[in-house]
């Protein structure tokens, strides 16, 4: 009897051991899962316009790597087409920031209470290339052709640009303005254009349409593109230190990426199915990733705007200058050299 006693004892032991040990562990996983949702709440949420390409990779690999939450940003990263789009999001007021091209900034400033807070990438000139279909071997043939053209976009402002220089007046060409790469993929593929700018990956899928070549780059008119990122003005204004965060992570990710852009292609391929040979040899021949903003970056965007402007592309007038704030970028990156106003 006695023995029997000892081991309902021991049973009784052993069990409230169990029950106290679980009790433990739930309380500790609820006390973690409360921490992390008190900790995420102390971030600031912000809303990414980000585009479909390698354009947008330091804000994917800022968001993948933690980057932004190491510095208080919980971002919201939202994927739109172009740059153009992220930027006409701005406008509506349906994102925070944006990032675009020099002319499509240039386009969206007057257009919101946007800012200029720094330039995040500048592509080689070799990552745009003329495709052309049919009997076109230099840029003089465009006449009497079927052009596509992203309208609203840097293409629309290169366009302009390689129709003066060759001495083609927009009246010898038929401009097809469509909405994204892959749809004046599919229209030069048809026949219904027979010229079309691509860059990145699209150079890839361009150059395997049949009876399609490329005739040269962007060294075609001299030009090389700039990549800036823009804010909400008011987020400038009232918060600086958020901004200055945000570009501390943008950093961060930009070293990454550098460092590491196997992994930076595998995070396109996961987020926008992008193939990850082609991200990979954009990162590597086609891009300069950094986070900056200095007098020709400055003077680069000035030069677009009023070229633009006075070509009627752009019909808003403004001044440069109060469009750009860059003493977050001071702050976050003191040792570049910024442009002085």
């Amino acid at each position: 009897m006695k023995k029997l006693i000892s081991l309902l004892l021991v049973i009784t032991f052993v069990g409230g051991l169990i029950g106290l040990t679980g009790c433990g562990t739930k309380g500790t996983e609820t006390a973690t899962n409360t921490e992390a949702a008190a900790n995420k709440e102390k971030l600031e949420k912000i809303r990414i316009g980000a585009d479909s390409a390698a354009f947008s990779l330091q804000f994917r690999v800022a968001k993948a790597k933690g980057f932004f939450e190491k510095n208080g940003i919980d971002a919201d990263v939202q994927t739109f087409s172009f740059g153009i789009d992220t930027l006409n999001a701005a406008v509506l007021g349906q994102v925070d920031t944006a990032e675009g091209m020099d002319y499509a900034t240039a386009s969206r400033l007057a257009k919101g209470p946007l800012k200029v807070v720094g330039l995040i990438n500048t592509p080689k000139e070799k990552n745009g290339e003329l495709f052309v279909k049919g009997n076109i071997s230099k840029p003089e043939d465009l006449k009497g052709k079927k052009i596509g053209v992203a309208k609203g976009t840097v293409n629309e402002y290169i366009w302009a640009r390689l129709l003066e220089k060759y001495n083609i007046s927009e009246k010898e060409v038929t401009l097809e303005y469509l909405q994204s790469a892959p749809e004046i993929l599919a229209a030069i593929e048809r026949g219904d254009i027979e010229a079309a700018f691509f860059d990145g990956a699209n150079k890839v899928k361009a150059a395997k349409v049949e009876d399609v070549k490329s005739i040269g780059d962007y060294s075609l008119i001299g030009f090389r593109q700039r990549g800036y990122f823009t804010i909400q003005e008011s987020i400038v204004k009232d918060k600086p230190e958020v901004v200055v965060n945000i570009l501390k992570a943008l950093d961060e990710a930009t070293q990454y990426l550098k460092e590491h852009p196997e992994e930076a292609a595998d995070i396109a391929f996961k987020e926008l199915k992008l193939p990850k040979d082609a991200v990979l040899k954009e990162i590597k021949e086609n891009w300069d990733y950094e986070v900056r903003f200095t007098q020709e970056d400055y003077n680069h965007l000035k030069e677009v705007y009023e070229w633009s402007n006075a070509k009627g592309l752009i019909k808003e007038k403004f001044d440069s200058k109060d469009k750009i704030d860059i003493e977050p970028l001071k702050k976050a990156l003191p040792n570049k050299d910024v442009y002085k106003p």
